[in-house]
């Protein structure tokens, strides 16, 4: 019976480590999301990435494996144009909908577009006007989850 206990004392403790170290690369990337925007991956009006920013449309610690972004296109985008933003969600009920695209404007974050239906697997879009953004240069995006994690975080230049 003792012997039973400390292998799930143990399993306990390895299973609180990993959740730590998790909580730890989920703060980093954070982190690393809150940076100003620097490069971007370039892509075509069909979304075929000409030039990868491996800084871009990673995937955060807590949803990795069970969501996929892919580069925003086209990118650069001109003011008047409309920008792509495809999402893969591989697993049931791993992710808290909605999803939402935000970018910072005068200091705070506006929603971009919104996936309500995101909880289950499947291929997604984000879809929006590059005018959302207000002003030409380059952009950072942030996609959350419905309470508020970020998922994903990339930057657009809008010409």
């Amino acid at each position: 019976m003792i012997d039973i206990l400390r292998v799930l004392v143990v399993i306990l403790l390895v299973f609180l480590a990993a959740g730590c170290d998790t909580t730890s690369q989920q703060d980093d990337f954070a982190e690393d999301a809150s940076s100003p925007p620097s490069g971007y991956s370039r892509t075509d009006e069909s979304g075929v990435e000409v030039e990868a920013d491996n800084d871009d449309w990673r995937t955060s610690p807590v949803y990795a494996g069970k969501v996929s972004v892919r580069p925003a296109y086209p990118n650069p985008v001109s003011a008047g144009e409309f920008v792509t933003v495809p999402v893969t969600i591989t697993a049931f009920g791993t992710v808290y909908a909605p999803l939402q695209l935000e970018t910072l404007r005068d200091g705070r974050l506006i929603t971009l577009d919104q996936i309500d239906q995101a909880a289950d697997p499947g291929a997604y879009v984000f879809t929006f006007s590059a005018a959302q953004f207000g002003v030409r240069g380059l952009h950072r995006v942030f996609i959350f989850d419905g309470v508020g994690e970020i998922v994903s975080y990339g930057d657009i230049m809008v010409n």
